[in-house]
Parts: C-alpha cells; sequence; structure tokens
C-alpha cells in the first residue's frame, strides 16, 4: 500500500500518526517508519491495519535478528 493512502486513510478515520503512537506506547517515528515502508512492527501494522481497512504489506515478514555469521570461531595462525 502506497504510504500517502495510509496516510489519507488515517486522517480520514479521524486521527493521526501521532495519535495511534501515544495509544500503542511508541515513538511518533516508529509509526511514521512503518508508515513509509522503513520498518516493520507487528503491533503497528496491526493498529494501522485495523483503522485502514486492510493490510499494509501484504508480503511475509522476514525472520527477526541479524544473518548468521560466516566466521567459524578459529583463529588462524599466520607465518611468520
Amino acid at each position: 500500500m502506497n504510504p500517502n493512502c495510509i496516510k489519507s486513510k488515517i486522517a480520514a478515520a479521524g486521527t493521526s500518526q501521532a495519535a495511534i503512537a501515544n495509544y500503542l506506547g511508541v515513538k511518533p517515528g516508529s509509526v511514521a517508519k512503518v508508515v513509509r515502508g522503513h520498518m516493520r512492527s507487528e503491533r503497528i501494522e496491526a493498529e494501522l491495519s485495523k483503522i485502514v481497512g486492510q493490510t499494509i504489506f501484504p508480503g511475509p515478514r522476514r525472520k527477526p535478528g541479524r544473518p548468521k555469521s560466516v566466521w567459524n570461531g578459529q583463529i588462524e595462525q599466520v607465518a611468520a
């Protein structure tokens, strides 16, 4: 969904991103990042979906956390 469309539907519902953030106990910037698609949050997306009336991001969520490292924990000794 387009961020401008989400913003207009939030305004049409008679609320604001700041009010949603206050209700959820998060910072307004977090709600703005989710609306723009720069961040994913299950709680914020669920609340926005209730207000907008449809899912915000139709795709599956990525697994949380950092990608696995390729380092195996061994330190190679360099011959002098």
